[in-house]
């Protein structure tokens, strides 16, 4: 569903920046690929824990990323940096204990299912350090260019595992939560080459989440990046009495466009 109202969002603010910006004040950036990481946590309530690795099978899962960056050099206006991606896999256990899924109990052979959605808002303000040349063997050398972020990542994460036992017995649990987390990021310019990091956490009484990505971008043909970077994203939230501990980190492959 967030994905059917984000893809034409994305597609029309793509088409359009040529027509909209000026190219010295607003730069966007369109990027696709897929996200490939390693899934582990667990399921907790008072009559014990279940894993997902261990006890489910979930391991290696594949998402499709998309996002959507804008930088307005105008003073005082804040660039935004939109990122989504979605997830979905299935798997086949046998449990060798009982376990306490949304209320209901399960053991023996199940069923289980993932889907999981991740919408980002990232507005941040960016501080720039411009390089200098200088000498080594007997040839000026550019240093690069250092820009540091700093804002708000405002997030919606949404969430569903369901477990089922000879597709009778149903346990669900949905986690459809928003939370704003402080932002830090920076980024090294060298002629073709962005280096870039980025890290977002928070703690609550009830939620815990954190997002951190290290990347690199390297412009293969004018305007067109390919982008290869290294994703964790988790979260711990309570919903009625489980507690969910979600983690998948991995590496993501994308192409990205500036306009």
């Amino acid at each position: 569903m967030i994905l059917r109202v984000l893809l034409p969002f994305f597609i029309i603010l793509s088409l359009s920046a040529k027509e909209t910006q000026s190219p010295a004040k607003i730069i966007m950036k369109i990027e696709a690929g897929l996200y490939l990481p390693d899934a582990s946590g667990s399921i907790s309530n008072p009559f014990g824990s279940s894993s997902f690795q261990d006890d489910y099978g979930y391991s290696d899962l594949k998402a499709s990323y998309f996002s959507l960056e804008t930088t307005f050099d105008y003073d005082y206006v804040p660039n935004l940096y939109l990122s989504y991606f979605n997830m979905k896999d299935n798997k086949d256990a046998y449990l060798n204990r009982a376990v306490e899924v949304g209320e209901n109990n399960f053991n023996s052979s199940v069923t289980t299912d993932i889907n999981y959605n991740v919408l980002s808002a990232v507005l941040y303000q960016d501080f720039k350090v411009k390089g200098e040349y200088f000498m080594l063997f007997s040839k000026p050398q550019y240093s690069g260019d250092i820009e540091f972020d700093i804002g708000m990542n405002v997030k919606l994460i949404d969430w569903t595992f369901n477990i089922k036992k000879d597709n009778f017995s149903d346990g669900w649990i949905k986690v459809n939560q928003f939370v704003a987390l402080p932002y830090l990021g920076f980024k090294y310019y060298f002629y073709d080459l962005i280096v870039y990091g980025n890290i977002s956490t928070l703690a609550l009484n009830k939620v815990e989440s954190s997002a951190y990505q290290i990347g690199v971008d390297y412009m293969i043909v004018e305007d067109l990046y390919l982008s290869v970077s290294y994703i964790d994203e988790h979260f711990e939230i309570v919903e009625d009495r489980d507690t969910v501990d979600f983690d998948t980190s991995g590496y993501k492959l994308s192409f990205k466009y500036r306009f």
